[in-house]
């Protein structure tokens, strides 16, 4: 396994681009506490439809916040364009397997852990529920599309074109594919901020990496996400719907 070694970019790039997504992401955040636009939001505009706008809206103002950076620092700063981020097809029949073999290796090592962690009484830690997406956009019919924008089309792009395309590369190539893949499996499941299911964000952006690093495409793990986030949202859509199965 390898990363593209003809990449211009390097570490210091990733650290311009690391300390200003994160100025950039703070003033956001000191901005919307500051003047209460969360607490707004959350109990003042009973129309739902405003509510969700209001909420893809930030959200699209933090996507900003990490493309942004990108742009300044590589894009523009090297002349590069999609490809260099691995934006290459490598044939329909080898994103098939490899996004097969990765969903039933997730599943396999996710149960063999938890039995491991249940075996030694460690119990469900770092393998508790995430929020579910429903309970920031609803489960109405508008809420409902927006959330599969986001899961389904937005955070698989964005996502894999910030960690593999742009971070695991630069990694991979200074420090090697293991430490470059370990580092960034650990930045993917820190950005997440959600620590009580870390595991499976650990797990998962392994799996990620490794996919790209097997296909030199970052592709593979768009659709890996795409399909990933599609029986997530199903499960979840099934559960907040049905109380009963539970």
């Amino acid at each position: 396994m390898k990363v593209n070694q003809s990449i211009k970019w390097d570490l210091k790039d990733v650290f311009n681009v690391f300390v200003t997504t994160f100025i950039l992401e703070l003033v956001l955040y000191v901005v919307v506490n500051f003047f209460g636009i969360g607490y707004v939001i959350d109990f003042y505009i009973e129309n739902s439809v405003i509510r969700v706008i209001a909420i893809l809206f930030l959200y699209i103002l933090q996507i900003a916040g990490m493309l942004f950076p990108i742009w300044f620092f590589v894009l523009r700063k090297y002349k590069s364009d999609i490809l260099d981020f691995g934006f290459y097809w490598p044939g329909t029949m080898k994103v098939f397997f490899w996004v097969i073999f990765g969903y039933l290796f997730y599943l396999g090592l996710s149960t063999f852990i938890l039995m491991i962690f249940s075996t030694f009484g460690i119990g469900f830690i770092g393998f508790e529920a995430q929020k579910s997406i429903f309970d920031i956009f609803g489960n109405d019919p508008f809420g409902f599309s927006v959330a599969i924008l986001i899961a389904i089309i937005i955070a698989p792009f964005v996502e894999e074109i910030f960690f593999r395309g742009f971070i695991l590369q630069v990694l991979g190539k200074t420090m090697g594919v293991f430490w470059g893949s370990v580092i960034t499996a650990l930045i993917f499941a820190a950005v997440h901020f959600e620590f009580q299911s870390i595991m499976p964000l650990l797990i998962l952006s392994f799996i990620l990496n490794t996919l790209y690093l097997k296909t030199n495409s970052i592709w593979t793990g768009i659709v890996f996400h795409i399909f990933n986030n599609c029986i997530t949202l199903t499960v979840l859509f099934l559960l907040e719907n049905n109380p009963g199965l539970y």
